[in-house]
């Protein structure tokens, strides 16, 4: 049995058995008899356990080692590119999985091929790229060679919601769910069926479609219960209906502690939607969509800031604006739930409150504003700090990787590997960390402004420049009006004159968010990669 057998054979294993003794006594006998196949799948199922930086480290260490062998990089990059996703570095699991196709395609073999463009499509889905969503997964299933086309039903039903197709949703999730057993997967569409039926105004056909779904994954146990359960919660509550039983919202409760930060977000939203009271009922739900955001879940960000600012509104309470400006950026990009009977009304109403963040988006002086490109500039609270006495400390790294992560969020564990690769993260090393993070709070003044929310570091108030760029075309893909996108693409192009972070040129981790920023240039300027360094310059 070769390399890439005992992989297959490793991971197959896993997915049967799980963590058993028997398992393990095999993992040790592997790591003897063949310690490449051992470490490749130790990746994959470190991903698979959700122990992503982990997963980043092992796994970067091992690029090198598997060049010459498409099968063994195509099964790495997928699990380095996966496990990037999981922790919310969504543009550099994206490049990871585009390598892995590539891999893929030099194997030729059409389910690799297929299921790793199924990733790609998801994580474009995650970072709010639904317009390019759409057309890849309509491709993906028009392709009469497509491995399991039917899949592509279960997001294209979600995407047709957020377009404002509804009807068509409920067409794409009928054809996925008769094709497949009652799994996870099967329970996920009946969720989003229940989104789809709530757009349709039928709201009763909603909230039983959502409960449906919550029985599922509570029989199994699933940490995702909460995301149903404060689906239908929220709907009970504004429509006026039964809400649902209290045993499965504790079971919800109790599972989402099991979960990562999505299933807390949700289980926050649960609580707050249970509060009597419509103010405190308003400051959980925001609290609730800032940590949906957080974790990439735009949809539930959305329902519940818009829940926040509707009862924040009813009870005059500040909580009413700072909702709208959270949801400001992502109403342009769900034009479908404007539709949505339950507060389509009063989001039509509070649109021009929205539409005046959106263009006075980076004016606001209170907090982080962080200028990345060109030479790097931080304001906080209007005034800017000096960065001399920290710039070749390990601190100002720290600073910049948090300002550069799309939600300036990092883990603190893959934190610390970036900043000392070859160290081992424990509690004899972590003073490192804590030594980094204190002198970043030290300049920066105001010590909330960096915060430890389970384990992750977090910048809060945040603005970057190279985060407006993304914002910016976002909002250009997502118009339908030429002269409304070329606005937005005009401020971006005005941002993006210069070179990301130019005080770090030999930083790895800094080097892929360069590429990536080079990406958004050529799209804006439409100019090669040399006339870019030209223009740069």
């Amino acid at each position: 049995m070769n390399t890439e057998e005992r992989v297959k054979e490793t991971i197959e294993m896993f997915r049967r058995a799980g963590q058993t003794r028997e398992f393990y006594s095999y993992l040790k006998r592997l790591r003897e008899e063949d310690p490449l196949a051992y470490r490749v799948a130790e990746v994959h199922i470190l991903s698979l356990k959700n122990q992503f930086p982990l997963a980043v480290k092992k796994g970067s260490g091992l690029i090198s080692k598997v060049g010459d062998r498409p099968w063994l990089a195509w099964r790495l990059f997928t699990s380095v590119g996966t496990a990037y996703r999981g922790m919310g570095e969504i543009k550099k699991g994206e490049a990871y999985l585009l390598k892995a196709l590539e891999m893929a395609e030099r194997i030729g073999d059409r389910e690799s091929i297929c299921r790793t463009k199924l990733q790609i499509y998801t994580t474009r889905v995650f970072g709010g790229e639904y317009d390019q969503a759409y057309r890849d997964f309509l491709d993906y299933r028009r392709d009469n060679e497509a491995w399991e086309p039917h899949v592509a039903d279960y997001t294209l039903g979600t995407l047709e919601i957020i377009r404002g197709r509804p009807a068509e949703a409920v067409n794409n999730l009928n054809r996925f769910l008769r094709v497949n057993p009652k799994t996870l997967l099967y329970f996920a569409a009946l969720e989003v069926k229940g989104l789809a039926f709530r757009m349709l105004r039928r709201v009763s056909d909603a909230l039983e479609t959502f409960l449906e779904s919550a029985k599922g994954y509570a029989e199994s146990g699933s940490s995702y219960l909460p995301f149903p359960v404060a689906k239908a919660l929220e709907i009970s509550r504004l429509a006026g209906l039964e809400p649902p039983p209290g045993k499965l919202i504790r079971k919800a409760l109790a599972l989402a502690r099991k979960g990562g930060w999505g299933e807390q977000a949700a289980a926050e939203e649960i609580e707050a939607l249970l509060r009597e009271d419509d103010a405190e009922a308003a400051e959980g739900l925001y609290l609730a969509a800032k940590n949906y955001l957080r974790a990439y879940q735009n949809i539930e960000a959305f329902f519940s800031g818009l829940t926040a600012a509707y009862l924040g509104w009813k009870t005059d309470r500040p909580v009413f604006t700072k909702a709208l400006k959270l949801i400001a950026p992502l109403v342009p990009l769900h034009p479908g739930f404007r539709k949505d009977p339950l507060l389509g009304g009063f989001l039509s109403n509070v649109m021009p409150l929205l539409n005046e963040v959106l263009r006075a988006a980076g004016q606001d002086h209170t907090g982080i504003r962080a200028y990345l490109i060109g030479e790097l500039k931080v304001i906080v609270d209007g005034k800017e700090i000096s960065l001399i006495g920290w710039r070749r400390d390990k601190a100002i790294k720290a600073f910049c990787y948090l300002l550069l992560s799309s939600q300036h969020r990092i883990p603190m564990d893959h934190l610390f590997y970036l900043l000392w690769p070859r160290r081992s993260y424990n509690k004899k090393s972590r003073f490192l960390l804590y030594t980094a993070i204190d002198t970043i709070r030290k300049h920066l003044g105001r010590r909330e402004l960096l915060t430890k929310k389970r384990d992750f570091y977090q910048l809060e108030e945040t603005w970057t420049d190279l985060g407006e760029i993304e914002n910016l075309v976002r909002l250009a893909d997502a118009t339908t009006d030429p002269a409304q996108k070329e606005e937005y693409l005009a401020r971006a192009r005005e941002l993006a004159k210069g070179e990301l972070l130019p005080e770090f040129p030999y930083d790895k981790h800094i080097e892929e968010y360069r590429e990536y920023y080079k990406t958004l240039r050529r799209r804006l300027f439409g100019l090669s990669e040399e006339s870019l360094g030209v223009f740069g310059k």
